[in-house]
């Protein structure tokens, strides 16, 4: 029997199939460095930590940035009508954490001064309620690289953790206390001014938000100054700043009415006998004073109405202060 040629098409691949580990190996070696170079330009959340290596409180999650703002990382829901204007720029990170279905509280935080711009949240009658007690739940915040781990800092260093949003803010399920103790919601205090005139002020925050008769709902935000010239000399460990001046924006939202005050305070001791409605501003001046844009969601009319309202107004005692 004749042998059958093959034919060239045959031969050719027959040639080429010669070729085919070498080419394998080829593809492997492209993907493998095309997956290292997305890898290294993605932002690091790997083990290192500004902690105590094995310390209990560092933690490293995963990170997944949503977005961004001017480069600013968003991790967070920009809708939230408490959140004052972004700083924007990719030293800040912008997060929302969130419990029981519900917004826990929102941060914009500065890696670079390794402390909250600022913290917001608000009472509903679902948020305001008091179901759980205080977790010291201490832990490095999810949704910031642990390389801004601020554990170690606090430790030996005369400040104490002061929460920004308090611990009480957020007492309607175990997770969202536990939240509260995320290091990007402290701020190294004087204890002196965190457990005195700081923790008067949050009680007071605290009623108001039981007030059905002032809101149905009640936003607030607050934080620490960290802007050059409002903070002080030297930064705690040398790493971390520390506010000269903390404050506080509320507003107050009943049905269609919404009226806003603000508080400001020297970050110092303050005797029991200041009275607090002392410590009031409005909030176009808290703005001034901040540099801040709060409530910036309102309606432009409604937000000049709130912001401009003068705390020692008869009217302004009477709601807040039923005087």
């Amino acid at each position: 029997m004749a042998r059958r040629r093959r034919t060239t098409k045959a031969k050719g691949w027959g040639r080429l199939g010669r070729f085919w580990p070498l080419l394998l190996i080829l593809l492997g070696y492209l993907g493998y460095r095309a997956l290292s170079r997305s890898e290294a330009a993605a932002p690091s959340v790997g083990t290192q930590t500004l902690g105590q290596a094995g310390d209990s409180t560092v933690c490293t999650p995963p990170y997944t940035p949503l977005g961004a703002i001017e480069d600013e990382i968003i991790n967070g829901d920009t809708t939230l009508l408490e959140m004052p204007r972004l700083a924007g720029g990719n030293a800040n990170y912008y997060v929302t954490h969130r419990a029981s279905g519900r917004v826990t509280y929102s941060l914009e935080y500065d890696v670079t001064r390794l402390h909250a711009r600022w913290v917001c949240f608000s009472f509903t009658s679902e948020t305001a309620v008091k179901e759980v007690s205080r977790s010291e739940a201490w832990a490095w915040d999810p949704k910031v690289p642990a390389r801004y781990n601020t554990a170690s800092f606090f430790r030996r260093s005369g400040y104490s953790r002061g929460h920004l949003v308090a611990s009480e803010d957020r007492v309607y399920s175990p997770e969202a206390n536990e939240q509260t103790f995320y290091y990007t919601n402290m701020s190294p205090q004087l204890q002196a001014h965190n457990a005195g005139i700081w923790h008067r002020l949050e009680r007071r925050v605290q009623d108001w938000a039981d007030d059905r008769g002032l809101c149905d709902t009640l936003y607030v935000a607050k934080g620490g100054t960290i802007a050059d010239g409002q903070i002080e000399p030297k930064r705690m460990k040398g790493r971390v700043v520390v506010p000269r001046y903390y404050w506080m924006a509320v507003l107050a939202r009943k049905g269609g009415q919404c009226h806003a005050i603000a508080f400001w305070t020297e970050h110092r001791s303050y005797g029991p006998s200041v009275q607090i409605p002392s410590l009031t501003l409005s909030v176009r001046e808290l703005e001034q004073r901040t540099g801040l844009d709060f409530f910036y969601h309102l309606p432009d009319a409604v937000e000049e109405a709130a912001e401009t309202e003068s705390p020692t107004s008869r009217e302004a005692l009477r709601r807040w202060w039923h005087q």
